[in-house]
């Protein structure tokens, strides 16, 4: 376990290292608005950072999530991040490691300030199944969740940028079933840095 919250954590520090790296990718003539027409050397934009999560509750859960994005418009993000959560099981005083990804979707309007967030995560975490105290049996299974928020972005220079958003679980179904298991029960708070290029 330790190798792997070492290995999660050198992927999200060289995040902002990667993101240095400039890229230059012109957008295709056919996915060119009439402004980018009268500008033919206008570029796709790119982001790249990471978001750190927080569940509170009976169900405590620390979340890290590298991620990159593009950047069609200066008011949408299209992107996926990588997800791993720790999650502590306060009742019963146990410790799992869940494991993802979710494609998002965000929208900024009124001056890119206001978040809006959507986004589909995928998670594989473990469940202990107890009756009367006796524990049945353990296995691991696969939730599908949509997860809907909004929060507030603040600029910290031209290329970079930090956001605080609120998620809740509109949506979650588990592979096997089973529908009282689940990755999240309760909002989530996230706060993100997000490097522009």
């Amino acid at each position: 376990m330790k190798r792997i919250l070492v290995f999660i954590l050198i992927i999200f520090m060289a995040q902002g290292a990667w993101a240095q790296v400039q890229v230059d990718v012109p957008l295709p003539k056919s996915l060119r608005t009439v402004s980018s027409k009268e500008n033919p050397d206008r570029k796709i934009k790119f982001q790249t950072g990471g978001n750190v999560g927080l569940q509170i509750g009976a169900l405590m859960g620390l979340e890290i999530q590298p991620k990159i994005a593009i950047v069609p418009i200066e008011q949408l993000s299209i992107g996926i991040t990588a997800t791993y959560i720790l999650r502590w099981n306060v009742p019963q005083k146990q410790v799992s490691n869940i494991f993802g990804f979710s494609p998002f979707v965000e929208g900024y309007l009124i001056n890119r300030q206001l978040v809006l967030h959507v986004e589909y995560e995928f998670v594989n975490f473990p469940v202990r199944e107890y009756y009367n105290g006796v524990e049945l049996r353990k296995f691991r299974t696969s939730s599908h969740v949509v997860l809907v928020g909004a929060g507030y972005r603040k600029d910290l220079s031209e290329h970079s940028s930090i956001s605080t958003i609120i998620l809740l679980p509109v949506y979650q179904y588990n592979s096997d079933g089973v529908k009282y298991y689940g990755a999240w029960y309760t909002p989530i708070v996230r706060v993100g840095y997000n490097y522009h290029f």
